[in-house]
């Protein structure tokens, strides 16, 4: 007995003993599973990092640090749910209260939730006064809420309370020269390398704000000495290749993306700027190809294909077997926006395959579908009238019949079925307007607003270079081929609101705008204040902000909507006969039965001095018109004469006055009063279609929670 005792008080030591160890390893196991994070954290490895910090989570559920450097990893990843998330969980078991607290108020910001934010920031503040990192984050609050002197208060408060601060000096430079302040911004900039020499992130963002006062020297001396500092780090080398670029020193410039290129083949922005410096060098071919290789591994950025598709319309010949290729992009966008049932959106999709490939038959065809979709049968049979006669031509010599058994030249099912069309529209267009008064609408010059587009390189764009030259001449090409409003642009920048006034007036045009673009890595805001070019006074200001997918094409298709808005519908009286007049108004203008006009002497009609619409003096009305039969591009009714003599003539012109009651109006528009004027005469939008397209933008812009902006993204990028 006292054997099998001994045996037993055995195995029970050696069982305890057994789970100590097992406790002992898990527990040890859990600290270098997380130390194994943190060095593929250091490394931006944040994947591989996760799976070390869960796997220490899975041994040890409550270890604060694996949970907190887990929403570290989640906040780079963009995943600020998560963030917040493991960042409660991280202080049920920690007393490091204001660093994590300080982490999940940041993924709030980045999540909207800025008022959430607030009061976690002063939560933190209440505790403990002097923390540095809170105020940043209060700092950051103040610049989404547009408030530049609180943000810089705020910074000033943090570098109180630690004077080295590299955070708070760079914040403050960046700051102040977005307040125009150089001199201070330079101030905070050198204390910065002062106390900071050795890092390479003072030296980069020195050289950006150099860069930004055009002192080209100092920026290419502090991102040069980034570089040595760490010789890994990208973003220096990119912004070294824009500082070049700005020096036009093209040939540098490739050598430069070459080097990156070969480093990691996949950045496109390096492709991008690589094209673009091809493109000045004159190396068209060279330029194409790396555009295609850009946009092969981020098919997704909107302004390399600009750039592509810009290059190719000023260089290549129409009948370039290629264009199909680029062209066909926007087919497959705009059938996505087809089963998405978004019909403006397909719209502007066709609108650019045809502006790439006019000569391409599959983008037109579906273009002339949609014509017919809104049976707009003139247009659709100009369009199909188009292919038909501009199909390729066929060799017929080896396709003679020799005898009942040869091949005959088979036409496809679309041939057949755009003949038919043809055929049967003929017939029926004998009956319409153009028929019955000998006039050709598609001849008609409808250009009644003349307006120029001018950018002003002002800021420095760290993601595309030359973005605002490529985003002005996409704002000219989404009005290209509608002969109601012509949109020109200069083709270099002008040095800012003198030179565009005097290049406008001089030109004679209506009005000119000028433009500038904030592009961020998941935004973009384009922005232009409209002018008189008669008086030089502001008329509007256009600011559309888009987030998302297809941003930039959303952003460019709602400024046309915004400039179209304002514009008046005008036209011309092309013939009259006793009380009926024919007019170059219908309803491709948005005019319908029962719309009623202002009939003014030609050449009277003149822009306000300030703000949007037009004036002309009471004296010069001759008439009233009411549009009884409305075709697709001319329109004819009743003329009504005011005074006791009829001085009407032909071009005298015609000014909206009313259209009839909205439910005659489609508030989706068509694919062709996209393009045109849609104001009254007091530059108040006048058709359901600009209407509904205004409040559109207004529930669009109460969905953006917050607004980024390059001097945010700059500052959260400081580590």
């Amino acid at each position: 007995m006292g054997g099998v005792k001994i045996i037993k008080r055995f195995a029970s030591v050696t069982v305890c003993a057994f789970f100590a160890v097992c406790v002992s390893a898990q527990s040890k196991s859990a600290l270098s599973l997380y130390n194994e994070g943190q060095n593929f954290q250091s490394a931006a490895n944040y994947y591989r990092a996760i799976e070390s910090y869960r796997e220490a989570l899975d041994i040890n559920p409550r270890y604060s640090d694996a949970w907190h450097a887990l929403a570290q990893c989640s906040y780079e990843l963009d995943q600020f749910e998560l963030c917040v998330q493991y960042c409660d969980e991280a202080l049920k078991f920690t007393a490091r209260y204001s660093d994590i607290q300080n982490l999940k108020a940041m993924a709030l910001i980045s999540l909207g939730r800025l008022d959430d934010a607030k009061t976690v920031f002063n939560e933190v503040l209440s505790r403990y006064p002097n923390d540095v990192e809170s105020r940043f984050g209060l700092a950051q609050l103040s610049l989404f809420n547009g408030s530049l002197s609180s943000a810089e208060s705020m910074y000033l408060d943090a570098l109180k309370r630690d004077g080295t601060n590299r955070k708070a000096l760079l914040s403050l430079a960046l700051v102040s020269a977005e307040l125009g302040k150089d001199a201070v911004a330079q101030r905070y900039v050198n204390q910065a390398l002062q106390y900071h020499s050795g890092n390479a992130q003072v030296h980069f963002l020195a050289a950006y704000l150099a860069l930004r006062r055009n002192d080209f020297v100092d920026a290419e001396r502090r991102a040069r000495s980034a570089i040595q500092i760490d010789s890994s780090y990208d973003a220096a080398y990119k912004l070294l290749a824009d500082i070049l670029y700005a020096q036009k020193r093209y040939a540098e410039v490739v050598d430069m993306c070459d080097y990156r290129i070969l480093h990691n083949r996949s950045l496109s922005d390096a492709w991008y700027l690589k094209g673009l410096a091809q493109t000045q060098q004159g190396q068209i071919e060279k330029a194409i190809a790396s555009f295609n290789t850009g946009l092969s591994l981020n098919p997704q950025d909107e302004i390399m294909r600009l750039a592509l598709e810009q290059i190719v319309d000023q260089n290549l010949p129409i009948e370039d077997a290629r264009r199909s290729t680029w062209a066909a992009y926007h087919i497959a966008k705009a059938a996505e926006y087809k089963r998405d049932f978004k019909g403006p959106f397909e719209r502007y999709e066709y609108q650019r395959a045809l502006t790439i490939d006019p000569l391409g038959s599959a983008a037109r065809q579906k273009y002339a579908s949609l014509l017919s979709r809104d049976k707009l049968w003139e247009s659709y049979l100009q369009q199909i009238r188009f292919i038909e006669e501009n199909r390729p031509e066929v060799d017929l010599s080896s396709f003679v019949q020799t005898d009942e058994n040869s091949p005959v030249i088979k036409k496809s099912s679309q041939q057949v079925e755009n003949e038919d069309y043809i055929e049967a529209l003929d017939s029926m267009m004998i009956e319409n307007l153009a028929h019955t008064w000998n006039v050709d609408p598609f001849y008609l010059d409808k250009t009644r607003w003349n307006i120029s587009v001018y950018y002003v390189v002002d800021d420095v764009q760290l993601i595309h270079p030359d973005a605002e030259r490529i985003v002005t001449q996409a704002v000219c090409d989404i009005f290209r081929g509608e002969a109601t409003t012509a949109v020109e642009v200069d083709s270099a920048a002008v040095s800012g609101y003198g030179e565009a006034y005097r290049l406008a007036r001089a030109a004679g045009k209506d009005y000119f705008v000028i433009l500038s673009v904030e592009e961020m890595e998941r935004s973009v805001r384009i922005a232009g204040t409209l002018y008189s070019a008669r008086t030089g006074t502001k008329t509007a200001d256009l600011s559309v902000y888009r987030t998302g997918n297809a941003r930039l094409a959303s952003a460019l298709r709602r400024f046309r909507q915004s400039l179209l808005a304002l514009l008046p519908i005008r036209g011309r009286v092309l013939a009259h006969a006793s009380k009926t007049i024919l007019t170059d108004l219908g309803k491709n203008d948005g005019i319908e039965k029962g719309a009623e006009f202002e009939v003014v002497r030609r050449g009277t009609i003149s822009t306000v001095d300030s703000g949007p619409g037009i004036f002309y003096r009471e004296s010069d009305i001759v008439g009233t018109y009411v549009a009884e039969v409305v075709d697709e591009e001319l329109s004819s009714g009743t003329f009504t004469k005011r005074g006791f003599y009829d001085v009407l003539n032909d071009d005298d012109e015609l000014v909206l006055v009313k259209l009839p009651s909205k439910e005659t109006q489609d508030a989706d528009g068509s694919v062709l009063t996209d393009t045109r004027p849609a104001g009254d005469a007091d530059g108040n939008a006048a058709t359901e279609a600009a209407k509904e397209a205004n409040r559109e933008a207004v529930r669009e812009d109460l969905m953006v929670a917050a607004t980024e902006t390059p001097l945010i993204e700059m500052i959260r990028s400081i580590r």
